[in-house]
């Protein structure tokens, strides 16, 4: 039996229908992407499924006993909880186990009884079963796997911010009992190593589920079937969002063809019956009338209504944008987020900043933006710049003001209808305006924070999360307007496709070991394919574990053996110091401003740079390798 089944659902709110004609079902084998336009009726179907709300029209069915786990986009956490707690809750059968265990062992301690003794083999027994006694280690996994270390695992709830506690509910969904999964828009919060890990947890899992999302490659990682919701009606695709996107593109071209065709019949069969329906051939035109009024109409496809983010530079930049050398940063008095930082950005550069969650990404675009100081090193930013900033968490929106109002104190001197006609660039229509900012959702918040933004046309645009919320068909119109832009771009995304497509440029966060043996984290400019990136901004390194102290030899070794390994290692020496002098004599070269005015012979040092930095880690490896194995022989027994 299936798990779900919806039978022509409908659903209306005051007289319009959200949905109509819904016929589809999850099974125990489903993998369904659910996408669709924000407000196309994607939480109001989860909500019928669920239970929470009875359809107009039609009904739902349900498996008997039924277990759902589900992932809301604004969960409702008891903040004065723990985080270890909150998530150990996921599943009471094993907390009631082990109250049961621990009780039976004291009481098998005070006094030995067979029965008691029984009663403990039996729940041990049970506790095996279902992976009690791996439950912890499951824990850590999932935990560490969102980001979570174990010295935050007894913070309360209260003291995490919004988009970690929506990440803790994840966890905590992900660690229950569950016959089927619901996660709405699950990627909001999560850096690209997370996505990726949840997209290996849902290929791993034998459960079936329903996800929201608006990030294709996640779709086209984790989709068997694609479940898309538009303009009130449900159809279903097999395969990822990829096959989805092309056979959507066949099927609006065939059907507006259809169209066409259908009407261009109807056009000529009623030119026919008005010249003979009166003359010799009456019975022909009364014949095609009948046809016609048997046909059933081929509707035209509907005009998406896209978003018009088109963007304008107000003035030109200069060509130098910034410029960090030997630069370090971090969260005073609290911790280093950075070092040996040296950057450069120019004009007509679309730089994408990969690294984890609570790297420094966004403390970096802070640094450009002359509202963060650089513990060391130096700084330099350009003339002529106007910086349009949008922040992750739109922190510089009025919550006290309208949709209306945020755009019409830009322009006090501006008749209504321009910032009616501005703001219907954007999707705010009808009463969308009058909404206070209080109570906009994330993807109208998100959409209105750009309206402002590019409305003050800005010539450098410095973006932290700018998809986020957004749906997909407003996801392409801000892809499509920021690759048409004159200006310059330093974003933040975990967007893949929208990484991809954007960015001409990466920095990388990625951690590194010093000569004392200790982790770090700089930035480097890459040119490596973004796939090569990500393995290497999420790569933990390995630090070197001390060195045995040799042990009193009890044979003797074969000193040319010896002397031939060291003369091996002076080599490796004697080339990785050819190449250090080399790099600095190219960071020389970087501090000499007439450099930058040739691109050409600037990208070919860079390109030098990046492949001697190459060379010397795969010597300091080597290197290693033969210390190791002149130690091995030098201490063997």
């Amino acid at each position: 039996m299936s798990l779900i089944q919806c039978l022509d659902l409908g659903m209306e709110f005051a007289g319009d229908y959200v949905l109509r004609g819904v016929n589809c079902t999850i099974e125990h084998n489903s993998k369904i992407g659910l996408i669709g336009a924000n407000g196309s009726g994607k939480s109001t179907l989860i909500r019928l499924m669920l239970g929470e709300m009875t359809p107009s029209l039609g009904r739902v069915v349900r498996a008997r006993n039924l277990r759902i786990a589900y992932l809301e986009q604004n969960p409702a956490l008891k903040l004065h909880k723990k985080l270890i707690d909150y998530v150990s809750e996921a599943r009471p059968d094993i907390i009631q186990l082990n109250r049961s265990m621990q009780e039976l062992s004291a009481s098998l301690d005070d006094k030995h009884d067979e029965k008691t003794a029984e009663e403990l083999d039996k729940v041990i027994a049970e506790m095996d079963a279902i992976g009690a006694f791996e439950h912890a280690n499951r824990i850590k996994f999932v935990l560490s796997s969102l980001g979570f270390d174990e010295g935050e695992w007894e913070k309360r709830l209260a003291d995490f911010s919004g988009g970690e506690r929506t990440r803790i509910s994840l966890a905590h969904i992900l660690l229950s009992e569950y016959d089927l999964l619901i996660l709405d828009e699950p990627t909001n919060h999560l850096d690209i190593a997370m996505i990726s890990w949840l997209e290996s947890f849902l290929n791993s899992s034998d459960k079936p589920y329903l996800i929201v999302s608006h990030d294709r490659e996640f779709l086209d990682g984790i989709a068997r079937s694609i479940y898309a919701l538009e303009d009130s009606l449900l159809t279903i695709t097999r395969g990822n969002f990829t096959s989805y996107y092309e056979a959507a593109k066949i099927a609006r071209l065939t059907r507006e063809r259809e169209a066409k065709r259908q009407e261009k019949f109807i056009a000529e069969t009623e030119d026919f019956i008005r010249r003979n329906i009166a003359g010799q051939k009456t019975k022909q035109a009364q014949a095609r009338q009948k046809i016609l009024d048997r046909m059933e109409p081929v509707e035209r496809v509907k005009r998406l209504e896209t978003a018009n983010l088109r963007l304008g530079e107000s003035r030109r930049s200069g060509n130098d944008l910034f410029a960090l050398k030997d630069a370090s940063f971090g969260i005073e008095g609290v911790r280093e987020l950075a070092r040996d930082v040296d950057l450069s950005a120019f004009r007509g550069d679309r730089i994408a900043l990969i690294g984890m969650n609570g790297c420094g990404k966004t403390t970096l675009l802070r640094i450009l933006m002359e509202k963060h100081e650089i513990s060391s090193g130096s700084f330099k930013s350009g003339a002529s710049m106007d910086i349009g900033y949008f922040d992750q968490h739109q922190n510089y929106l009025d919550e006290s003001l309208t949709v209306l109002e945020t755009i019409w104190r830009l322009v006090p001197g501006e008749p209504k209808g321009y910032v009616l006609s501005w703001l219907a660039r954007f999707s705010f229509r009808g009463d969308d305006v009058d909404k206070k900012v209080s109570v906009l959702s994330g993807g109208e918040r998100s959409r209105l924070y750009l309206a402002e933004m590019i409305h003050q046309r800005p010539n450098m645009l410095i973006l932290d999360e700018p998809t986020n919320h957004l749906d997909i068909p407003m996801r392409d119109a801000l892809l499509e307007a920021l690759q048409e832009y004159d200006g310059s771009i330093i974003f933040v995304s975990h967007d893949r496709h929208f990484i991809r497509t954007l960015a001409n440029k990466y920095w990388m966060f990625r951690k590194l070991i010093d000569e004392s043996n200790t982790i770090y984290t700089t930035v480097k400019e890459c040119d490596l394919e973004l796939d090569e990136i990500m393995q290497l901004a999420f790569m933990e390194p390995e630090v070197k574990k001390d060195v045995p102290k040799p042990r009193k030899r009890q044979r003797r070794v074969n000193p040319l053996s010896l002397k031939m390994i060291q003369d091996e290692i002076d080599e490796f020496l004697r080339q990785k110091a050819t190449l250090k002098a080399r790099l600095s004599e190219i960071h020389d070269s970087f501090s000499n401003s007439a450099i930058y005015s040739n691109q050409e012979a600037l990208m070919q040092l860079k390109a030098e740079e990046t492949k001697i930095e190459k060379e010397m880690i795969e010597l300091k490896q080597k290197i290693n390798n033969k210390e190791d194995e002149y130690l091995e022989l030098a201490c063997d027994e």
